[in-house]
């Protein structure tokens, strides 16, 4: 087997665990549609011929979306989530290289965990790792869509490099929940200045 599809078949596989792990947290769905998008994505592939990119760009505003659901409240879509499902579909018909829209979606989701960072130490003068990984994995995916789209040899390679090193983030994410006590931090005004 050669090493690329080897990476590509553990990274699957990885991504598997934090669904199970991140169960009964508010970011579950986010984990639950990026564990199983790339085993639809490889089975549609090889049984239909289907371009799974257009699966992808199906996924990414359900991933936007899903960084914002609190499973405490019903659930809810605000103007913003609305703005970036309407965005993903109009995209389609301006745009013809799925992956740019992928990459206009990842940017916007990146910013999103971002806001959500930036909110929760406004709010609560805390930082959670789990948010700061989450932010690291979406700069990550963003880096290799951009290295894919330059394309040659040499940002295959590195596109794969960039998903050995996201198969770490996975472990991280299958040992730890978002609302584990030891990844937040209180930040005290002094420790700003």
């Amino acid at each position: 087997m050669r090493i690329e599809f080897l990476i590509l078949y553990i990274s699957m596989a990885a991504w598997i665990f934090p669904i199970f792990r991140q169960h009964k947290c508010n970011i579950f769905y986010f984990f639950l549609l990026l564990g199983l998008a790339d085993p639809l994505a490889t089975l549609l592939l090889y049984i239909f011929h289907f371009n799974n990119s257009y699966l992808f760009v199906s996924i990414a505003p359900f991933l936007f979306y899903s960084v914002g659901i609190n499973r405490t409240l019903k659930f809810k879509i605000n103007s913003v989530e609305v703005f970036v499902f309407s965005l993903t579909f109009l995209l389609l018909f301006i745009i013809p290289n799925l992956d740019i829209i992928l990459l206009i979606v990842h940017l916007l989701t990146l910013i999103r965990i971002i806001y959500k960072i930036i909110i929760q130490l406004h709010l609560s003068m805390q930082i959670n790792t789990f948010y700061l990984v989450l932010a690291f994995y979406m700069l990550s995916s963003i880096a290799s869509l951009i290295i894919y789209l330059n394309g040659g040899h040499q940002a295959i390679i590195l596109f794969y490099i960039n998903l050995s090193f996201q198969i770490l983030i996975a472990i991280f994410f299958s040992i730890f929940r978002e609302d584990h006590p030891k990844l937040t931090y209180n930040i005290s005004p002094v420790d700003l200045e």
